[in-house]
């Protein structure tokens, strides 16, 4: 298999998960996610940059997090802007953008949020780090 070949194909599977998360976080789907993150690796770390939110997590508080979506009443996340990148062929780096809504107990929060995501493959493709800024 050449390197563009590899890459091509690399890149519809990172994409693809990292395209499932926004679907799953709507439905509430938390073994999907949990799919896709590897939260119990020691090296696993969430951030958000508002103090209001995630802040930095390790896998425990993030699969704590999950556990919460359930007092969501619904939520969508549009990714734009899509990157992958590619350092060797066992990690990616995804750069973009989050348009976003929430609802709970009628209280509706809109936002925006630039993200890098990383994935590591050890059999399969897996976040290892996320970070969000939020923009407005």
């Amino acid at each position: 298999m050449t390197r563009d070949s590899w890459e091509t194909d690399e890149r519809k599977r990172v994409l693809s998960l990292v395209r499932a998360v926004p679907a799953a976080i709507a439905a509430k789907d938390v073994k999907t996610i949990l799919e896709v993150y590897d939260t119990n690796n020691p090296k696993f770390c969430t951030f958000e940059d508002d103090p209001h939110y995630l802040e930095r997590v390790d896998g425990e508080g993030f699969r704590k997090f999950l556990g919460g979506l359930g007092e969501v009443d619904s939520a969508s996340i549009d990714r734009e802007d899509v990157r992958v990148d590619f350092l060797g062929r066992a990690v990616a780096v995804v750069t973009g953008m989050d348009v976003w809504e929430t609802k709970q107990s009628s209280k509706i929060t809109k936002g925006r949020s630039r993200f890098t995501i990383v994935l590591w493959k050890k059999g399969m493709w897996k976040v290892i780090h996320e970070h969000f800024t939020r923009l407005e």
